[in-house]
């Protein structure tokens, strides 16, 4: 969060957080928590996808995907959330 408030600052874009290859976060919070500003500020929203646990039986990889991911879209709907 900080290195992308920084390269902001240095050079303004559309949107503030920008998510980057090869970002690493010291937690699942510290993670959803970015990804959960950023969908904010573009305007989508995200949850938890699939997880897998190793041989100790410990999360290992954990999905964070858009809140609509998976989702099929609705037929005749005058809404354009998901649901």
């Amino acid at each position: 969060l900080e290195q992308s408030i920084r390269k902001y600052t240095e050079k303004p874009t559309k949107s503030v957080i920008r998510p980057e290859l090869g970002l690493s976060f010291d937690s699942l919070g510290e993670a959803y928590s970015f990804y959960n500003l950023y969908s904010w500020e573009i305007g989508f929203g995200i949850r938890y996808g699939k997880s897998r646990l190793n041989a100790e039986r410990t999360k290992c990889m954990q999905e964070i995907v858009c809140g609509c991911s998976g989702k099929p879209e609705m037929e005749n709907s005058r809404s354009c959330r998901c649901e």
